[in-house]
């Protein structure tokens, strides 16, 4: 959904969106917005931060209150960084200006949803869309909180993400030059050394356990404890 009571800016988002494969929902008002929101389930929204009626905050405000976990995008054409902070304290997921390339702004609704996204194993283990559960391993997406064996686990904030960025893509085996892009954008900018070091700290904070290293390939999340201490 695009929330925006500017006609040519919704105009020019539907179509690059469109044409990058989403169906898109419009609205020209907060009140449209929530009242959207709250009755269909979408993979991301955007919002205007100054909307008639109510302002993107507020809709972000009134979502989170209802325990609607939809990633949102606010954006605006003030470059007011207490808004800002303001916002993501609110639960605003990111936030860009209006003059950012289009196919920038659906990248990074892209990469939004990725993180969001929840992949069904029935049987396998316990997962909700706020928590998942493996063989001892608790993990609250609610509280950004990691428990192993009943322990509270220490995890910075990347360690973290990235926790869940392998969880979320167990199914496979994720690269380092795909860890490197997802959590330190450009690759030419880092060595990909940085997602080894990352991950061996990670590693041991979860006891040498959860996360294999596929020699050549990259790393995997495995939903048992079994050890992988290379």
């Amino acid at each position: 959904m695009i929330a925006d009571d500017d006609s040519a800016i919704l105009a020019l988002l539907s179509y690059t969106f469109e044409s990058d494969g989403f169906k898109v929902s419009l609205v020209k008002n907060g009140l449209e917005a929530l009242g959207l929101a709250s009755k269909r389930d979408f993979d991301v929204i955007l919002l205007d931060m100054m909307m008639p009626e109510l302002s993107g905050l507020a809709v972000t405000e009134a979502l989170r209150q209802r325990a609607n976990y939809t990633p949102i995008i606010i954006l605006t054409a003030r470059d007011d960084d207490d808004l800002k902070i303001t916002g993501i304290n609110s639960g605003v997921d990111d936030y860009l200006d209006k003059t950012t390339p289009q196919r920038e702004i659906v990248a990074r609704a892209n990469a939004l949803i990725r993180r969001n996204q929840i992949y069904q194993k029935p049987g396998q283990v316990a997962e909700s869309l706020d928590h998942y559960s493996f063989d001892g391993l608790e993990i609250d997406l609610k509280t950004k909180s990691a428990m192993l064996a009943d322990d509270r686990i220490d995890l910075s904030k990347r360690e973290f993400n990235l926790l869940v960025f392998l969880i979320q893509n167990r199914d496979q085996i994720v690269s380092r030059e795909a860890i490197l892009t997802e959590f330190w954008g450009e690759t030419q900018d880092y060595e990909t050394r940085v997602v080894d070091v990352t991950i061996s700290n990670l590693r041991k904070k979860l006891h040498n356990q959860f996360i294999k290293t596929k020699r050549g390939f990259g790393y995997q999340f495995s939903e048992h404890h079994t050890k992988d201490i290379l």
